[in-house]
């Protein structure tokens, strides 16, 4: 039960993470300060990782609450 309870903790808490670089990279994108390559095979790997990270994110918190 602890160990369960840590290990989604712990995932919430890496997608945080990765919600808050990715907040700090869209806004180095607006002041001009990063560059978007346009290779269509990196977005999509982008796509992925977003959409797993936030898989997670939904799945620690459904099972944590419920």
């Amino acid at each position: 039960m602890l160990y369960n309870f840590l290990f989604y903790i712990s995932l919430i808490i890496l997608g945080l993470f990765v919600m808050r670089f990715g907040i700090l990279q869209i806004r180095k994108f607006k002041k001009g300060e990063t560059k978007v390559k346009k290779k269509i095979s990196e977005q999509i790997a982008f796509v992925i990782f977003f959409i797993i990270i936030i898989g997670l994110i939904i799945y620690s918190i459904n099972d944590l609450l419920f």
